[in-house]
């Protein structure tokens, strides 16, 4: 053997050794080692975000109590120890402080990716769609490769000590009087450090990005599981009528001042200028576009040129905010016209005896209108083909449809233009009238779009102004082949966001927890011709629950006696109305906008908060409500949402064969759905289209 060689051996036996020695000395106390772990990385990440949102100053609020809870245990496990150093004890403590270091780690990520410190029912997904789950977190350890690196390699390391420890426990050699000494310092840390709190964090600035944050997770995490404001929802009578059960009048025609009196300045007592029962109805649902990213909000911002200009040939609503900042609540409010369920289930996807009314339903049943729902997202993600069964569509159409990897963007979504063809071939297939909705989901997270449009820009927000852009492209393309169909005149066009997205306005990201503006204010226009003025600007605040009985008067419906939850906005609307909103998650903020004041209560802080959105858009002001007051509208804001769930008249679990493809398993309120082919359709389960 070379010199080399012997000194590169002896090099890895030296460095072997070292690992053994250091593995000795940590082994004997894996459970403090491994708080300390979960210590470092809540202190190392509250650090990160209180860096990068300019909140230094506050960082020392924030770990307060990380410190006071998590040193706490460490001394708790470590007495259990020194009170009975046996085997059993040690692997039993060390599980118990692995399980906290773990969430330490889950929290660090999730911190990092919306701003926010995570809850139990966060998790949920994981347990419902664990496949997509794991794709979506994927997705964003790739996009974040800095981040991922500074959680998952520290992680990997303590999960082989961990098991090596589980494996083979050392017990510790204790000097009585060394262990009484740290654990009485340790006390004095702890208490000192709650003390503090108390005293400091009463004081502590109102900044968006710092809320919640002055709280320890670990601890939250189980009063989550036990406080009133977090238990199980609330059982409700509430009941969404069945496509049967809803029967509107049309109202009598009326001439048409645009074609009647030509030369003429037409009434502008009133938005609507006829009714259209022989229009065709386009409406087509972006995902996660934020208002402000459009050139709807600033003429200057080129994203969206078409969308600007089809609001100019229609009319634009500037004050639009979603009911529930999630996809499938929001579509559930689109085009039903009924709140959602505000609650983090998906109780609007479970397969129901019959379809709900919606929007679908009443022009199929009422105007023999042909239905399609076309997405470039795939269908099994939130259980999709049981919403729109729900719905009533007669034809659904997904990304598996399309049976081309090749244009496939992300876990997620697909090169949009390669719906043009199958759309196009729909409308053809037969003359009679025909409501389209198309959900459009390139800008949903990971913003990706086709190579031939664009190179994938780097950074997520760019990459989010990518995507917009070229749904712009696509709304145009969508518009140009009406047009060659010879059908645009004579066709409602309707395009609208689910909701918007975070990118760190507030110290926060994401959307499915936030009720700032920047994932409620939505983009809505229609272009209605011959039924509704061009260049038309409603400002006053409305809301995406508004969308089916607006579209249905413009229609011709009397939609007085449907009891819909949202309003016809063509018609003058009450000053006072309030606009209500909510996020997806049951913990998670919710309120209403009067006016131009916008009240979020959040049960995590138990604070009800004002913004004068006249003369704060960007809601930075928060104005305080006293006790008395903010009491009356927190319980306002919480019947509000609970009076939103609704009942499910459906057996417990099942599952049911939709629109032939479509294998949809239910639990309760949720519902999971799985494509088939042939081969597998022939031991499952034969239902609706």
């Amino acid at each position: 053997m070379s010199i080399a060689g012997l000194q590169s051996g002896r090099g890895g036996r030296r460095i072997l050794s070292a690992i053994r020695r250091l593995y000795g000395l940590l082994a004997i106390r894996a459970y403090s080692v491994i708080m300390f772990g979960a210590l470092f990385c809540t202190l190392a990440v509250k650090f990160f975000h209180s860096w990068r949102t300019g909140l230094l100053n506050e960082y020392f609020e924030w770990v307060l109590a990380d410190v006071s809870v998590l040193l706490g245990i460490e001394v708790i496990l470590a007495i259990i120890c020194f009170r009975w150093p046996r085997k059993w004890v040690i692997r039993t403590v060390t599980f118990a402080a692995a399980l906290i270091c773990a969430w330490s780690v889950i929290n660090a990520g999730w911190l990092i990716r919306t701003g926010t410190q995570i809850l139990p029912s966060v998790l949920l997904p994981l347990f419902r769609s664990p496949l997509n789950a794991f794709r979506l977190v994927g997705v964003n350890l790739i996009k974040m490769p800095k981040a991922a690196f500074a959680l998952l390699g520290p992680s990997a390391v303590a999960l082989a000590f961990f098991f090596c420890v589980l494996i083979r426990p050392e017990k510790p050699d204790y000097n009585s009087r060394r262990f009484i000494k740290k654990v009485v310092i340790s006390v004095i840390i702890v208490i000192s450090a709650s003390v503090v709190r108390g005293a400091v964090v009463r004081h502590g600035s109102q900044e968006i990005a710092s809320v919640g944050l002055r709280y320890n997770s670990q601890l939250r995490a189980i009063a989550s599981l036990v406080l009133s404001d977090y238990r199980q929802i609330p059982n409700s009578r509430r009941k969404i009528p069945y496509f049967d059960e809803i029967k509107l009048g049309l109202k009598p025609q009326q001439a048409n001042p645009v074609r009647d009196n030509i030369g003429k300045s037409p009434d502008t007592s009133s938005l609507q200028i006829s009714n259209g029962a022989n229009h065709n109805v386009v409406i087509v649902v972006l995902e996660g576009v934020q208002y402000n990213y459009t050139s709807l909000a600033d003429k200057q911002n080129d994203l969206t040129p078409f969308l600007a200009t089809l609001a100019e040939q229609g009319v634009g609503f500037a004050n639009a905010r979603s009911t529930v900042a999630h996809t499938t609540k929001a579509l559930f409010s689109l085009l039903t016209g009924r709140f959602p369920s505000a609650s983090q289930d998906l109780a609007e996807t479970v397969p129901a005896v019959k379809c709900y009314a919606s929007i679908a339903t009443i022009l199929k049943e009422q105007l023999n209108f042909r239905t399609a729902f076309f997405q470039s997202a795939k269908g099994n993600f939130e259980s999709r083909p049981s919403l729109v069964y729900n719905l009533g569509f007669d034809k659904f159409w997904t990304r598996e449809d399309l049976g081309d990897p090749n244009s496939f963007l992300g876990y997620l979504a697909c090169d949009e233009f390669s719906m043009l063809k199958p759309i196009t071939e729909w409308i053809k297939a037969d003359e009679e009238p025909f409501l389209l909705t198309i959900m459009c989901s390139v800008t949903h997270d990971p913003y990706v779009v086709p190579r031939w449009y664009a190179e994938p820009a780097k950074e997520p927000v760019d990459r989010y102004r990518q995507a917009i852009s070229y749904t712009d492209k696509f709304l145009a393309a969508l518009d140009e082949e009406l047009w060659k169909l010879n059908i645009r005149d004579k066709t409602i066009f309707c395009v609208v966001s689910d909701h918007g997205e975070a990118f760190g306005e507030h110290g926060l990201f994401a959307h499915e927890r936030i009720v700032f503006d920047e994932t409620l204010h939505i983009p809505w226009v229609v272009r209605a011709p011959y039924l509704v003025k061009p260049g038309t600007r409603v400002t006053e605040p409305v809301s995406s629950v508004d969308m089916t009985p607006t579209l249905l008067a413009l229609l011709g419906f009397d939609i007085s006696s449907a009891d819909f939850d949202g309003v016809n906005i063509i018609d003058r609307m009450s000053s006072d109305r309030k606009v209500h909103f909510s996020g997806w998650l049951w913990e998670g903020p919710a309120g209403f906008i009067k006016a131009s004041q916008k009240f979020i209560y959040n049960p995590a802080d138990k604070i009800v908060t004002v913004y004068d959105l006249s003369i704060d858009p960007v809601e930075l002001v928060r104005i305080e409500l006293q006790e008395q007051q903010a009491e009356k509208i927190a319980d306002e804001i919480v019947a509000w949402r609970q009076n939103t769930i609704f009942r499910i008249d459906q057996q417990r679990t099942g599952k049911k064969m939709l629109f032939d493809h479509w294998l949809c398993r239910w639990t309760n309120r949720v519902c999971t759905a799985k494509y088939q082919n042939k081969e597998q359709q022939s031991t499952g389960v034969r239902g609706h289209r």
